[in-house]
């Protein structure tokens, strides 16, 4: 399993060792999605329509990226890819997530945005946009945050200018930066500034 930010190249023979987990989304666009990762080289791929199951599959097997369709199913009230972050027991919290939609409208990437997608992929999805997604994502991945119910990749687009006038902002609580064994200890100790964690069976 490759770790995001390791160094490890991302050339074909690479991206072969990928292991992909495809959530939700109707036969058609699956059997596109797989071809796609086909023409990649990418053969390891696991396939559920249901979310609940996703979760389950999370916690026991681990995965280099998740491309879940936007109709996939919620588990209990949550939509899956927060599920996915909040989830109890899943092996990697941070692991990235992609949405796939057919148009995507920008509230609805806000949305998945703040959900803790890493990133909004609009159908029909080239093996060029794959790869090219898939190499931010373990190559320069972009920090994650925990704020106040936020937990997910940084969903700042880049560096701001300074600000030189008076700062009256309204406090919120403080944004962590976090590594994924800092997630993983504070998920174990339940501290404050991690989101609600949920149980699938719920």
């Amino acid at each position: 399993m490759l770790q995001p930010g390791n160094g490890v190249g991302m050339d074909r023979a690479g991206l072969k060792k990928l292991r992909l987990l495809i959530v939700g989304g109707k036969p058609h666009a699956i059997a596109t999605l797989r071809t796609v990762f086909g023409i990649i080289g990418i053969n390891q791929v696991c396939y559920t329509a249901d979310s609940v199951r996703a979760i389950e599959l999370l916690r026991h097997e681990e995965f280099d990226a998740v491309f879940a369709d936007d109709a996939a199913d919620k588990v209990g009230l949550l939509a899956f890819p927060l599920a996915a972050r909040r989830a109890r027991g899943v092996i990697n919290p941070m692991l990235p997530i992609y949405l796939v939609c057919a148009s995507p409208l920008r509230h609805q990437v806000e949305g998945a945005r703040n959900d803790g997608v890493t990133d909004v992929l609009a159908r029909p999805i080239s093996a060029a946009t794959v790869i090219r997604k898939l190499r931010v994502a373990v190559l320069a991945p972009r920090p994650f945050i925990m704020a106040g119910e936020f937990f997910g990749p940084d969903r700042r687009g880049g560096a701001r200018a300074p600000y030189g006038g008076d700062d009256r902002r309204t406090r919120t609580p403080k944004r962590m930066k976090v590594s994924a064994g800092e997630t993983a200890a504070l998920l174990a100790q339940g501290a404050p500034s991690v989101p609600a964690l949920v149980d699938s069976q719920n």
